[in-house]
């Protein structure tokens, strides 16, 4: 079948591996508008996030979509990620702090690209979010969906 050409990363926790490195890029030190990339947790929920632990990103791998034309063990996997930046924030005007951060989250997953400098097939944008809050918090949360599309071999998960 056509349009099963490889990847580089071919497996969903490498691609996982792969959104930490990046988000953890995001810091001022390194020419961000925020300091999100401070902490970067692979699952943790955001109810299980304090404010001691912010700035800070948790990734949360969603669903994947297997296409169905497989060949040999090999197959077109679309992964979804969502991106959660936990950032401080003027209580007053909490989203300057989130439009920063989503910012920052669509440089760091697309600075090289839709394929990272060619590791995977594609990476596609979803949207994003920003939470609503308990007035007078001064923590904010954004967030990004992309969807990953690697090849996988079923053979050597």
């Amino acid at each position: 079948p056509r349009g099963t050409a490889m990847s580089v990363l071919t497996r969903a926790e490498d691609v996982a591996a792969e959104v930490k490195r990046r988000v953890e890029t995001i810091t001022v030190a390194q020419g961000s508008e925020t300091n999100i990339g401070a902490a970067v947790y692979l699952g943790r929920r955001g109810e299980q996030i304090d404010s001691e632990m912010v700035p800070c990103t948790t990734v949360i791998e969603g669903n994947d979509n297997p296409a169905t034309d497989m060949v040999r063990t090999q197959v077109r996997n679309a992964q979804k990620y969502m991106l959660f930046g936990f950032l401080p924030c003027d209580p007053l005007h909490p989203n300057v702090s989130a439009h920063a951060a989503l910012r920052d989250l669509k440089r760091a997953m697309f600075k090289d690209g839709i394929t990272w400098g060619g590791r995977v097939r594609r990476v596609s944008y979803l949207g994003r979010e920003i939470a609503p809050r308990s007035d007078g918090a001064a923590v904010v949360l954004a967030a990004i969906e992309i969807e990953v599309e690697f090849v996988e071999d079923l053979a050597a998960p």
